[in-house]
């Protein structure tokens, strides 16, 4: 399986960081959630553009409208069947379309550095050139929607002239109406600092990993404070996928699981897991997160009755 599909937790976060408690008071929580939906947080990543500060990947997505999301993450590497699975999620939930944020990538081909970075080198993006015009169309037709509100390039060509080739028909979205936004994902510092200085509209976001303990160690794909900072220079939001962790960590108990996180926590009557989102929206970051669990989603969006220090924060950044 691809590294990039991992745009979330991967519904792997079983016994970590929500207690019994936690659980039965997410539960009832959720009687309200339709109606704390109006008052989802959000933040302007391009003028008028409103995305959600806690979004949604891989699992159900019906279970996450239910719950008071409205973002939504997907991408055409991961198959068919998730992208059609978010469609009907929209469709079923009845609610307006304009109420859901939806986002989605298309690859940037070739790229054999991406490739062999997932350890799929003979994959065929290490050779062969996207058509980057007939990813989004497939992609548009398998959501069953006429737009989506942010397409991002999911990861760089080998060379700039090739993605700044995809980027270009990526623009022509914009004008055309099928996207409302667009941005990249896995772009370290240099390279979204030299795409912002050729790009006709610049990105509107960059999705890349990030969580506590994994913010400093992969800076060609973004994974670092550099490209957080190069973010805010250019007014390019950035996102965080596997906030919690995830593959990069060997799965969410490395986060979850630790001392500082845990101890913070307790301090503020939270669990482990809304500390580490709260690490990272506290700092103007946008999350997405994921899983297979109710009271888990509903968790994940209660951020916003607490904050932490700034010796907490400190702390939390220095957890390895």
């Amino acid at each position: 399986m691809l590294r990039s599909l991992v745009g979330s937790e991967m519904c792997i976060r079983d016994r970590y960081g929500v207690t019994t408690s936690d659980m039965l008071h997410s539960l009832l929580t959720l009687v309200f959630a339709v109606a704390v939906a109006a008052d989802v947080p959000t933040t302007e990543i391009s003028p008028g553009v409103h995305m959600p500060m806690v979004n949604f990947g891989i699992c159900n997505h019906t279970l996450w409208l239910q719950s008071g999301g409205r973002g939504l993450d997907t991408a055409l590497v991961y198959g068919d069947a998730a992208q059609a699975e978010v469609g009907s999620a929209i469709s079923a939930s009845g609610l307006p379309r304009s109420s859901v944020f939806v986002t989605t990538k298309i690859p940037c081909c070739p790229s054999l550095q991406w490739e062999a970075y997932n350890n799929n080198s003979n994959a065929t993006c290490a050779t062969v050139p996207s058509n980057s015009s007939a990813d989004i169309a497939h992609d548009l037709r398998t959501l069953g929607l006429e737009y989506v509100d942010l397409m991002l390039m999911h990861w760089p060509c080998d060379r700039f002239e090739d993605t700044l080739a995809t980027y270009q028909v990526m623009e022509g979205m914009v004008a055309a109406g099928q996207a409302r936004a667009i941005g990249v994902s896995n772009f370290n510092a240099p390279l979204i600092d030299r795409l912002v200085r050729h790009a006709r509209v610049k990105p509107a976001v960059n999705q890349c990993g990030l969580s506590v303990a994994d913010h400093t160690m992969t800076p060609e794909w973004g994974r670092d404070d550099a490209t957080v900072e190069m973010c805010k220079r250019h007014n390019v939001t950035f996102q965080a996928y596997s906030p919690l962790g995830g593959w990069a960590l060997g799965g969410t108990g490395h986060v979850l699981n630790d001392p500082s996180v845990k101890t913070i926590a307790a301090a503020h009557n939270k669990s482990s897991a809304q500390v580490a989102l709260k690490w990272l929206v506290q700092q103007g970051i946008v999350v997405v997160t994921s899983s297979d669990k109710l009271a888990y989603d509903v968790s994940d969006q209660q951020l916003w009755d607490f904050t932490l220090t700034e010796g907490e924060m400190a702390r939390l950044a220095a957890v390895k």
